[in-house]
């Protein structure tokens, strides 16, 4: 069993007076239990179901232009031609060139489970993992979030919370304007912006109750 000491930011108070108290957690697994190989396939997932796959040329078919040969079958001395909508002529078809594909593939349910658990593990290990309290005021401002941050010399930081509570939601709203700060509902949570952001900043209520629950 491992035990881990997880220090806490209050958004609600002002940069200068954070307390940054620690609260400790038991976790039943090891942290030192890490698949590169699950986190690596769980990233090249997400981001081949990004591409749009909408690059395509044209068929001979889709070229306008006249249907008649260049040239004379014989007699000219020249090659065969069939078409001046052919490949070779400028303003042809292309040939062997890109249509619209999706290039995503499927994933085991089970390796995203567990590239999702190895990629907070690796988050946890570094001591890149911090908790916020439950947000009490509506009205934090993104200076204030900002100035709390710069304070605690979070530079890049992803931020889960409870998309059910409305206090969270107005913080996430406050946070998306800070350059390098995502602010997700910990039902999104996703391996590759765990990677992106070099922080985790957790809502505490999320921690015990989601994030806890995908490490065991």
């Amino acid at each position: 069993m491992t035990s881990i000491a997880l220090k806490t930011l209050n958004f609600s108070q002002v940069a200068g007076k954070q307390d940054n108290k620690a609260t400790e957690f038991k976790l039943i697994v090891s942290l030192d239990s890490i698949s590169p190989k699950s986190v690596a396939y769980a990233v090249r997932w997400q981001l081949a179901a990004r591409r749009a796959g909408t690059a395509k040329v044209k068929t001979m078919a889709e070229i306008s232009g006249t249907t008649a040969k260049p040239h004379k079958q014989k007699g000219t001395g020249r090659a065969r031609q069939g078409s001046k909508r052919s490949v070779q002529f400028v303003g042809g078809r292309t040939c062997h060139g890109p249509t619209p594909r999706s290039f995503d593939f499927s994933m085991p349910k089970k390796i995203v489970k567990v590239a999702l658990s190895d990629a907070i593990k690796a988050k946890l290990k570094d001591n890149k993992v911090m908790l916020f309290s439950d947000v009490e005021s509506d009205k934090i401002k993104t200076t204030q979030i900002n100035s709390i941050l710069a304070s605690s010399k979070i530079s890049s930081a992803l931020i889960l919370f409870d998309g059910s509570s409305k206090n969270s939601l107005l913080l996430a709203k406050s946070a998306q304007n800070i350059k390098h700060v995502k602010a997700l509902d910990v039902k999104a949570v996703n391996v590759y912006d765990l990677l992106k952001f070099d922080q985790l900043i957790v809502e505490s209520k999320v921690f015990e109750n989601s994030i806890l629950g995908v490490l065991q």
